[in-house]
């Protein structure tokens, strides 16, 4: 298995899969993913949000072409470091649900030192990396990296994928194409200002096909739990979808009977927010 980094130049602004990619690699590999802050420095120097584009404040680095990556078949994309090197505070008006209280755009940058994010001088928190936006290309048109999030992924912005996870994207197109972007020094569950400890780094991640896996949704695999993505255009039918697949994945690969896994899921199963940039809900299934 080969080993490869791309820079954080190699970059692109949709999904769209007639985008070239910058890399092809196989099965198995391990691609580190360098990403960058231009947005945020421009941001902080007095440039408006309308003159940087909202798309640059989201850029992905890729994508990537996985070889033998067929639609029908899911990308395995274990997360094995991220580091982040800059870290920003933003605070725009009119813009998620504390935008209402301020009337001027605020930008801060955060000191990152001793695994700790510096707000102010007396205020700091755990650095806790994590990836806002993956996905592979669309079969037709192009996926915004922005909002909203897609059943093939884009921005997710799951607090759940940190390093130790692992990442199931249903593959759309031959080679997948996958691009990812939007670090995140630290970001409360289901990203509750809409803008997070935005940071500028790198992801290390381990990309495998798996074959004929037919997922509807992403999926996560953490420690001894599986993470049942669904989305739609509101939370009810959001939450409806995760729970779905939860059920699915109890009778269909965990091979229970119908109402084992209904009693399974009344007593164990969590469900979840993810982020704001469509539905998102996640139905958390532990082994048993």
């Amino acid at each position: 298995m080969s080993n490869f980094t791309i820079p954080k130049d190699q970059k692109a602004f949709a999904f769209d899969a007639s985008i070239p990619p910058v890399l092809e690699i196989d099965s198995g590999d391990t691609v580190t993913f360098e990403t960058g802050d231009a947005a945020y420095e421009r941001l902080s120097k007095g440039e408006t949000v309308e003159a940087i584009g909202l798309e640059n404040f989201n850029a992905v680095t890729g994508p990537v072409r996985v070889r033998g990556a067929e639609a029908g078949d899911a990308l395995k994309i274990e997360i094995n470091d991220i580091q982040v090197t800059r870290a920003w505070s933003v605070w725009l008006p009119d813009f998620g649900g504390l935008g209402k209280h301020t009337k001027e755009v605020g930008v801060k940058p955060i000191l990152l030192k001793n695994e700790r994010a510096y707000i102010s001088n007396r205020l700091s928190v755990d650095i806790k990396p994590m990836i806002g936006c993956i996905g592979v290309a669309p079969a037709e048109g192009k996926g915004s990296t922005f909002m909203p999030a897609y059943p093939y992924g884009g921005n997710m912005d799951l607090r759940e994928m940190s390093a130790g996870a692992t990442l199931y994207l249903p593959v759309q197109v031959d080679g997948a194409l996958l691009a990812m972007g939007d670090l995140h020094a630290a970001m409360g569950v289901a990203e509750p200002t809409w803008v997070s400890l935005e940071a500028a780094g790198s992801a290390t991640l381990t990309i495998s096909v798996e074959k004929n896996m037919k997922l509807k949704f992403p999926r996560l695999r953490i420690g001894s739990s599986t993470y049942c993505v669904g989305m739609g255009d509101t939370l009810e039918k959001a939450h409806q979808a995760a729970l779905d697949e939860a059920y699915s994945l109890l009778i269909n690969e965990r091979g229970l009977e119908p109402f084992d896994a209904y009693a399974f899921a009344s007593a164990v199963v969590d469900m979840r927010l993810g982020g704001p940039a469509t539905a998102i809900v996640l139905a958390v299934v532990p082994d048993f």
